[in-house]
This record gives C-alpha cells, sequence and structure tokens, in this order.
C-alpha cells in the first residue's frame, strides 16, 4: 500500500465551527447557526467559548495559513511518524534521514546534536536540499532567544521548530512571532512551532497537562512528551515503566481534541502500540528505532534501518 506523503494531507470539508475559525463565514451566519444549538441548551455564549482561539492552530491574526492548518490536521487526526536524526556528522544524518523516509516517516527531525555540531546554517539548507518536499524539523531545544532562534531554522528552509516548555511563555510568545512573521510571507510551506515537555522534570502528570494547556494558550501549534534521554540512561526502569505513558495521556486528555500531542522518548512499537488504542496519533522514533532498548542503531545499514522503520509503523498504525 502506498503511504500517504505530508503533500497529500487531505483538505477536510469544513463544517459551520471550523469554517468560523478559519474565516470562511461570517459572524452573522454564525450566530444564526449557533442560535440554532441554543435550543438545546447550549448557549450562544457557550459556542463561542467552545470555537475561541485559545491555540495558533494555523492562525495568523484572522486569515488562516492552509499549508500549516493541513499538517495540523495530519498530526492531530491521523498516524504520523516522525525520525530523530540526532547524530554527529550531516552525511550521517543525511543518510539517516534518507532510510527513514523510505521506511514511511511523515516528519525528518534534524536533531539537536547534529544541529549544534554542525550548525543551523549549515544542516537546515542542506537537508531542504536534499529532501525537497519532506517535512523538516529543527530540534533546537531553545531555552532563549526564542526569535533569532526561530528565524534561523524558518530561514533555511525549516517546516517546524521544535523549543522547550521549559523555557516559558516570553519565549514560546516569541518563538511564535516569527512563525507568523514567516506564514506571512510564504504561503507555501508549512511553518509551526512545537513546545516539548521534558519527563521526569515537568511531572507529574498533572502538572505536565497544565504546561501543555500554557503552551498552546501562548500560541504553540502542537505539545510533545519527551522522556529526556540523560534521565532514561541513568534510570532504565523509566522506560520500563509507563511513567511516558502516564504524562502523554493526561496531556492528550486535556488538550488532544484541540491540539496535536506528540510522543517521544525512546519508545518501543509496543508503548507506542498502547498510547495509540486512547487515540494519540503523532509519534517520534528514537535511535533504538522503535526496538524495546536503549541501543542507538543509527549505524546500521540503510536497508535495515529503513526495515525497522517499517515495521514500527505498520505495527503501531495497526494497533
Amino acid at each position: 500500500m502506498e503511504r500517504e506523503k505530508p503533500s497529500d494531507f487531505p483538505r477536510e470539508p469544513l463544517d459551520l465551527f471550523s469554517q468560523y475559525r478559519h474565516g470562511h463565514i461570517d459572524r452573522r451566519s454564525f450566530l444564526d447557526g449557533a442560535r440554532r444549538f441554543a435550543v438545546s441548551g447550549l448557549t450562544v455564549g457557550a459556542v463561542f467559548e467552545m470555537m475561541r482561539p485559545n491555540y495558533a492552530w494555523a492562525q495568523v491574526g484572522k486569515e488562516t495559513h492552509p499549508a500549516s492548518a493541513r499538517v495540523l490536521d495530519q498530526l492531530r487526526t491521523r498516524f504520523t511518524f516522525q525520525i530523530s536524526v540526532d547524530v554527529a556528522t550531516l552525511p550521517q544524518g543525511l543518510g539517516v534521514a534518507s532510510a527513514a523516509l523510505k521506511g514511511g516517516v511523515n516528519i525528518v527531525e534534524m536533531g539537536t546534536p547534529l544541529l549544534k555540531n554542525e550548525g543551523v546554517s549549515n544542516v537546515v539548507p542542506a537537508f531542504r536540499k536534499q529532501f525537497p518536499k519532506a517535512l523538516l524539523l529543527a530540534d533546537m531545544k531553545t531555552m532563549d532567544g526564542g526569535a533569532s532562534e526561530a528565524r534561523g531554522v524558518f530561514a533555511g528552509g525549516a517546516n517546524i521548530i521544535d523549543f522547550l516548555a521549559l523555557a516559558g511563555v516570553d519565549t514560546a510568545k516569541a518563538v511564535c512571532a516569527v512563525r507568523d512573521e514567516f506564514r506571512r510571507t510564504g504561503s507555501e510551506l508549512p511553518r509551526l512551532a512545537f513546545a516539548d515537555i521534558m519527563a521526569p522534570h515537568q511531572g507529574p502528570a498533572a502538572q505536565a497537562a497544565e504546561v501543555a494547556l500554557r503552551m498552546l494558550e501562548a500560541g504553540v501549534d502542537a505539545v510533545g512528551v519527551h522522556l529526556q534521554s540523560d534521565a532514561r540512561r541513568a534510570d532504565p526502569k523509566l522506560i520500563e515503566s509507563d511513567f511516558l505513558g502516564d504524562m502523554a495521556r493526561a496531556i492528550f486528555e486535556r488538550v488532544g481534541k484541540t491540539a496535536p500531542v506528540q510522543v517521544v522518548g525512546g519508545l518501543s512499537a509496543a508503548q507506542a502500540k498502547r498510547l495509540a488504542r486512547v487515540g494519540l496519533r503523532a509519534f517520534v522514533i528514537s535511535g533504538n528505532l522503535g526496538q524495546p532498548d536503549a541501543v542507538t542503531r543509527y549505524n546500521l545499514p540503510p536497508a535495515e534501518i529503513e526495515r525497522l522503520i517499517a515495521g514500527f509503523i505498520a505495527e503501531v498504525s495497526g494497533a
């Protein structure tokens, strides 16, 4: 079966609410429809509260950014898979990304080690040149200087910047402001901002869900829950336990109907399947390539990387 490509994201028909949110229906028409809901006890005010754009949802002011909106819809409603290209050199990174795309991933993550070792201004344009149609995410782990880091990522041709929710609301707003600039100047490329919630430091689950809400209210497009690699190396039981799953489920329950929730952190296929069964759809494949251990497999032959990734995707998608 031919796999869906990011460029093939469907344009779903808009209902009354989404038409209002995306600016395709005027206020009077929306009010007429909303009043009809009041007959069943749902007030106009409640309807507006339901549809109030708390989150970015690919909006720039009152205008939508269709390319970004389509990606967000895919991330929220359909299975998507991202590969973490956490290697040290550009040649190896391009090789891992190529194998992963052949295996069926939807998003190529230019990992933090690669970006820091080789430089954003080198890595991002090289990936865009090599993979002109791929969705590219830069995992910057930004803690400060959000505007300048976002500008460098988007100027190089990346679609998504991933920063740390630990940086706070001010950094989130700075990143989103630059994202909006690039949306205004170019309609053809998706431009998104993701906030990574780090486990175990931003746990327990209820606290992580509150962090997710604050990030989305600040304007980010999606949140990720990320089991930190240093933490899982220091305590292998973190992988064996359901700590990451508990946080992911809590965040998804709080915000998953409105925004995508992505899960990353050495996930095995079995762990991802459990999360898929409760409705999560966006998963990141780490260096273990979905195997139930902490072994990094980026040095495997490309065909083997492709095989493992394809197997992970098939298993999780069939959950």
